[in-house]
């Protein structure tokens, strides 16, 4: 056989011996980009929690709750603004403003507690009030959480008020619809800052 065939065949013969290998391993840097990319889509707001740790650094390291402002203030360095941001633009800003007084900085911020992930509920409920999000939750959840309607209650005429780009969107809701067909899109996830108002 000529040298050119053999060289061929060993070539397809490793294509073929590696490739699944080659897959699996694309798909695992694919799914980790997906992971970074869904853990670090927070943004912070006012009245959340974070600690913010300099390496080498315990005088600097610290929680600190992101004022009505917006902002943070760190010893040495001053504000910084954190409130909607994400934690890696937060961590950029401080590291830029230590580099005058540091040696190559390296921070990272953690949400230790979002105060901000709030939702409200009013109206003919049992138990009205504010109540926070953890993991997700729906509108017959946060319903349950306020411990049903009341007997006077108008369950279709129930208003979510959501805040979109500054401006207050209304969305409209029936019982009765959303136990019908929850599917359709009535048992909607609710956001933090919401307010679902049950006339």
């Amino acid at each position: 056989m000529p040298k050119y065939f053999k060289t061929c065949l060993l070539a397809l013969l490793i294509t073929l011996l590696y490739s699944p290998a080659i897959a699996q391993s694309m798909g695992k840097l694919s799914a980790g980009a997906k992971g970074n990319a869904k853990t670090d889509s927070y943004l912070v707001e006012a009245g959340d929690l974070l600690g913010i740790v300099v390496w080498k650094n315990e005088e600097l390291s610290a929680n600190y709750t992101v004022r009505p402002d917006g902002k943070i203030t760190i010893p040495l360095i001053g504000d910084i603004i954190a409130a909607g941001m994400k934690t890696d633009n937060i961590s950029f800003q401080i590291e830029l403003k230590l580099k005058e007084f540091i040696d190559s900085p390296f921070v990272t911020v953690i949400v230790r507690e979002a105060a901000s992930n709030l939702v409200y509920v009013l109206g003919e409920v049992r138990n009205p009030g504010v109540y926070r999000i953890q993991g997700s939750l729906s509108v017959l959840q946060v319903i349950a959480l306020a411990g049903g309607f009341t007997e006077f209650a108008k369950r279709e005429k129930m208003v979510l008020i959501r805040l979109e780009k500054g401006l207050q969107k209304k969305i409209n809701l029936s019982f009765r619809e959303i136990i019908k067909s929850p599917e359709a899109g009535g048992n909607i996830l609710l956001l933090r800052g919401d307010t679902l108002v049950v006339p």
